[in-house]
């Protein structure tokens, strides 16, 4: 008798701690959902005038799509979702310089899209982190550079320079005089639709396909320490249109577009 009531009181006891714990858990979830901030909708746009042709974008974690402008003036467009802190967007009074900024302090979080239109001729230097830069037939001087997002340009004129560590790069149906991308582990594929002026590649972990147009010489210097090279254009030593891709590990592969 004594012994049945002691498997009782224990049973019970467990109970107990068990429906404690649990209750202390989903108290705690109560409480954490009730201090969570609510997930809200962000939208913003302007149209702004530009003095000069320099512009400068800034961001550490919203992605960014460039096109060109139908007209003299910046249009700027930002929407996405964010929880905790505004989204911010701040442009110069002379339009040269545009800042969209992201946060996450505090369990907050940020997912904003960032589309520019920017006039014709400008020289565009884009500087992010975490975010994907997309340009699309954007005819500039155009410097990328990024921490982590990829950069995908189509159809783009003038020249281009990208730099990211983890990124990769995909330019496809270029038309640009001068290609330059250096990246660390990221993989990269440029396809020339004219033939380029220069081509500088260093990738040190990723593999490099570069398509040219097959009706022009270029003098190519395609080197990989541990990778393999494979060229299918015409290298000519004498030809004043360059090609220089390097890399540690990656393979490198130049065709014939």
């Amino acid at each position: 008798m004594k012994k049945a009531l002691w498997r009782n009181t224990v049973a019970v006891s467990v109970a107990v701690v068990v429906v404690g714990t649990a209750g202390a858990a989903t108290t705690a979830a109560i409480a954490y959902g009730f201090t969570m901030p609510k997930m809200q909708t962000f939208d913003y746009t302007e149209d702004h005038a530009v003095t000069g042709n320099n512009l400068a974008f800034t961001t550490r974690y919203a992605h960014v799509t460039v096109s060109m402008s139908p007209d003299s003036e910046l249009h700027v467009r930002a929407d996405g979702s964010y929880r905790g802190d505004v989204p911010t967007v701040d442009i110069s009074d002379d339009g040269s310089k545009i800042a969209v900024e992201c946060s996450y302090r505090d369990r907050g979080s940020c997912d904003v899209d960032v589309e520019l239109r920017i006039p014709a001729g400008s020289m565009l230097d884009i500087n992010g982190m975490a975010g994907d830069v997309v340009l699309s037939n954007v005819d500039a001087q155009t410097s990328v550079t990024t921490t982590s997002g990829a950069v995908i340009a189509r159809g783009a004129s003038g020249t281009l320079d990208v730099t990211t560590r983890f990124g990769d790069v995909d330019i496809a149906d270029a038309a640009v005089s001068a290609i330059e991308v250096d990246t660390t582990f990221g993989q990269v594929v440029v396809d020339s639709r004219v033939p380029p002026d220069s081509v500088l590649v260093q990738n040190t972990m990723g593999d490099s396909t570069i398509q040219l147009p097959a009706a022009e010489f270029y003098d190519v210097d395609a080197s990989s320490e541990k990778g393999d090279v494979e060229t299918d254009v015409i290298d000519d030593p004498n030809s004043p249109r360059s090609v220089s891709i390097t890399s540690e590990e990656g393979r490198i592969s130049v065709q014939r577009r």
